[in-house]
């Protein structure tokens, strides 16, 4: 077994991407009183990293990084938290990388990394576009020692990251990456690879969906307003802002690209990409953002886009909106479950509050017991020649 290289002085956790989705995860790590290694091929990234953490009670110093094309810094809280008697993964040297969603990108990472750190280091992606099993194909690394942990958007919002188990993820890595989300005191959510994984794959067609309407008479102001009757904490115009532009269009086309008979994509998406609309860190995305306040409607730019791809202006009830909203997601769900990537619906139930902030006093399933299977049949018989996401689907896999 190659031994690993890395300094006994320096934090065994090793976060490599400062960019959004990066910093968020480091900042759940600080919050959490958890030792880290944050690095970056760009140092002024990392320079503006270090001093966002400078606001935190920790010290701050700079590191050799893995490879010696990155930049890093250490973050050690001066007051950790107390190590627990159970804990199996505080000698473990553990990578998340957050990197640009790209496969090519992520297998050489991986590669370099494994040479770099030795073949015991835990390797996690935070992808959330890409499956696992096809990273794992990639040379120069021990596919038993990949797995996803995929956090959420905000991070410091949501209680939960997914665990993603590739067809050759070892068990015993993918429980020290469930021990390492506790850690950051966030729910694992256990999964098996898939083209989402739980979350995402669910998110596509409701997010695609709030998309297509706003083009065809619904407001934002409807969208939102039944968002939230539904159980949502905010509009999903809003989210896919949170998300990015570009994320969301990574993600649309994994989705596209696995299910190509179950979405009519939304142009909007790539116009936003195109026309640099890439959401709140941009200040501008479908809505404007000033100080991380959001308009209180779409911004000018957006308004005009809509109009562009507009194909309809119908009047919509709030019930036709939320079904329309919902049942894809619940079409979803149980086509997951067919597959055998999750254990039950609870899980589900789980990923929803955990992933998406779902706000309910109920379940999330429990809404379309609500609605019923008769109103829930007659919808998609109805709305299935518009939309593709409300087809029945398919025989199973």
């Amino acid at each position: 077994m190659q031994p690993t290289n890395w300094p006994d002085h320096y934090p065994k956790t090793i976060l490599i991407g400062s960019g959004v989705v990066g910093i968020a995860i480091a900042d759940a790590h600080a919050s959490a009183k958890q030792a880290f290694c944050l690095c970056d091929q760009n140092e002024s990234a990392i320079l503006n990293a270090r001093r966002g953490f400078e606001a935190f009670d920790v010290i701050i110093e700079t590191i050799q990084p893995p490879l010696p094309q990155m930049h890093g810094i250490s973050v050690i809280p001066k007051e950790p938290p107390p190590l627990a008697d159970d804990s199996q993964s505080c000698d473990v040297l553990l990578v998340i990388e957050s990197i640009v969603e790209q496969l090519a990108a992520k297998q050489q990472l991986f590669a370099d990394l494994a040479s770099a750190l030795g073949a015991e280091a835990i390797l996690c992606s935070n992808t959330s576009t890409l499956r696992i099993d096809a990273i794992a194909q990639g040379n120069g690394f021990n596919a038993e020692q990949l797995c996803g942990l995929h956090f959420f958007m905000p991070v410091h919002l949501r209680p939960a990251v997914e665990v993603v188990s590739g067809t050759d993820s070892d068990a015993a890595v993918v429980d020290l990456a469930v021990d390492h989300a506790a850690k950051l005191h966030k729910r694992a959510i256990r999964c098996k690879d898939g083209p989402g994984f739980i979350v995402n794959r669910m998110l596509s067609p409701y997010l695609n969906q709030a998309l297509l309407l706003l083009c065809r008479g619904a407001t934002a102001d409807q969208i939102e307003r039944v968002a939230f009757a539904y159980g949502m904490p905010i509009s999903p115009l809003e989210l896919i802002d949170w998300i990015g532009a570009t994320t969301m269009f990574h993600a649309g086309r994994a989705y596209l690209n696995a299910f190509p008979s179950r979405m009519n994509p939304s142009p909007i998406v790539p116009a936003l990409v195109k026309q640099k609309l890439l959401g709140r860190t941009a200040e501008q995305g479908l809505f404007d953002y000033r100080r991380g306040e959001r308009s209180s409607d779409l911004g000018e730019a957006a308004k005009a886009l809509v109009e562009t791809y507009r194909i309809a202006n119908k009047s919509w009830s709030d019930g036709d909106v939320l079904r329309l909203l919902a049942i894809p997601m619940w079409i979803e769900a149980n086509q997951i479950l067919k597959e055998g990537l999750v254990e039950s619906m609870d899980v589900i139930d789980a990923a929803m509050v955990g992933g998406l902030g779902f706000n309910s006093h109920e379940g999330w399933s429990t809404i379309f017991d609500e609605i019923g299977r008769e109103d829930i049949e007659r919808s998609m018989t109805l709305y299935s020649d518009e939309f593709a996401c409300m087809r029945p689907m398919p025989g199973g896999k």
